[in-house]
């Protein structure tokens, strides 16, 4: 492989990674940070850059952008903006009763009509996650004990794979390279291909705050170079 070809891999690697990480930040809880990010519009800046190293087309760039337009507001303020992006975010995910859309892999792809309960923790999917957390080294799920199939979880741990792919390629590791590209297709067949791309399907039709609407055009148009 010529050097340039191997920077421009390592430089997709990372960008791939960064939107995995702009992905996963989206779908946790909101807070100031992120809030305001919206508003004063980096977010937005953020999230079209990483669409364009992608080499994604115009159109699908512009249909972003139009999804995100509304959000870059200094007049907004931050705190108020913030109560409005934790209330859908309560609704859309976090309902105690039925939220409009299940986050963990287990409950999205569960079947209604199946009368066996639950058990998010010890699900197959979320032990499987979990394995594969720690046959990479990691632990990303959190001391407050959630299940290792939330979908900011499992984007988190693509962001991780992707930023350690691109430090392979740069340091020309064919060894570290060869675990990474295995470890990337073993959890993307195992779980993201089963899930991911209707997640933000499902949310683009529920989502009703501008916020919420943007991240799943930004999900679906970058996902679709990355999960096809």
């Amino acid at each position: 492989m010529s050097n340039n070809r191997q920077e421009q891999d390592a430089m997709n690697a990372f960008t791939i990674s960064d939107l995995f990480q702009l992905l996963s930040i989206s779908l946790r809880l909101p807070n100031h940070e992120l809030a305001q990010a919206f508003l004063d519009g980096s977010y937005g800046r953020d999230a079209l850059y990483i669409l364009e190293e992608l080499s994604c087309t115009q159109e699908e760039i512009a249909s972003v952008r139009e999804a995100l337009k509304n959000l870059a507001s200094t007049e907004e303020d931050v705190t108020a903006f913030l109560i409005q992006m934790r209330r859908e975010y309560t609704r859309l995910f976090d309902d105690p009763k039925k939220p409009a859309v299940s986050i963990y892999e287990t409950l999205f792809l569960h079947n209604p009509e199946d009368k066996g309960g639950v058990m998010l923790f010890m699900s197959p999917a979320a032990l499987d996650a979990e394995r594969c957390y720690k046959s990479a080294g990691v632990s990303l799920v959190k001391q407050s004990a959630e299940p290792a199939d939330h979908m900011a979880t499992e984007l988190e741990f693509m962001m991780y794979l992707y930023a350690k792919k691109g430090k392979a390629l740069q340091e020309e590791s064919a060894e570290e390279l060869a675990v990474l590209e295995k470890q990337i297709k073993e959890f993307t067949d195992l779980h993201l291909h089963k899930w991911c791309r209707a997640f933000f399907d499902k949310l683009a039709c529920e989502a009703g705050l501008t916020f919420y609407q943007g991240l799943c055009r930004l999900g679906q148009v970058g996902l679709s170079k990355i999960l096809a």
